[in-house]
């Protein structure tokens, strides 16, 4: 039975991969992350949920923050997509787990995209009801800002995060590197050995790739180790207030 407020672990998934859809074999990364999860809940008063990238409608970033940072609003109100949805999921819970093939070298493209869309937690919170992103407003929004009337922060700072990298080819451990400064650069806090990958080769079938993932001590260790430190940071740092970076925003 679980605790009246059990650690919360979301688990992201970003491949394309559906079993009996159009592939013979499940995600091998899905059942990385799967693996995960069934070990948290072993270790500690845990609840998880998983979410599917490619289930979402996501938009590609449209660059607003370049233009002027505040044209960019605070979880991007450009699109009506499922951004805020999966954004609200990821406040609510206190670890998360991101999982990827690895494609071209690095991660999946929803999972860049996704990724790319963050620029705007460090915008300002903009009345989506009021929000024009006319040049107008964005200078308002800039002296409020300045002026302290207006405060950013940014909502995934402290969150303890996790890496799951699969794939049949060369670019596993970039692809973790990537994710980590991503992670790091929007405030997550990582356990020790934060990541697992699993790595086959272009001559294995996929079933062999998948069966050895079960069968690979290695993995297996590597897999309880992430998901006990996961839960044991989460449960550290869960009511933990963190310090952010102030506003940089000058005019002059």
């Amino acid at each position: 039975m679980k605790g009246s407020n059990p650690i919360s672990i979301l688990g992201i998934e970003s491949s394309p991969r559906r079993k009996h859809d159009h592939a013979l074999f499940a995600s091998l990364s899905g059942i990385m992350l799967q693996g995960v999860m069934d070990v948290a809940e072993e270790v500690g008063d845990v609840c998880h949920e998983r979410i599917n990238l490619t289930d979402c409608r996501l938009n590609a970033c449209r660059g607003c923050y370049s233009d002027m940072e505040t044209r960019c609003h605070f979880m991007c109100d450009c699109f009506e997509d499922d951004f805020q949805r999966v954004t609200r999921m990821m406040i609510a819970a206190d670890a998360i787990v991101f999982a990827t093939p690895t494609y071209m070298g690095g991660m999946s493209a929803v999972l860049k995209l996704f990724f790319e869309r963050w620029i705007s937690f460090k915008a300002p919170p903009v009345d989506p009801r009021k929000a024009t992103k006319s040049l107008d407003e964005c200078f308002e929004l800039l002296n409020d800002v300045v002026d302290g009337r207006l405060a950013c922060s940014n909502p995934m700072h402290g969150k303890v995060g996790g890496i799951v990298v699969a794939g049949s080819e060369l670019g596993q451990a970039s692809t973790v590197k990537e994710m980590m400064y991503i992670l790091n650069q929007y405030g997550f806090i990582l356990p020790p050995q934060a990541f697992i990958y699993h790595t086959g080769h272009s001559m294995q079938s996929l079933e062999d790739v998948r069966g050895s993932f079960y069968e690979n001590h290695w993995l297996q260790d590597a897999t309880a180790t992430m998901a006990r430190g996961l839960v044991r940071l989460a449960t550290a740092t869960k009511h933990l207030q963190w310090p952010q970076m102030p506003s940089t925003i000058h005019v002059s």
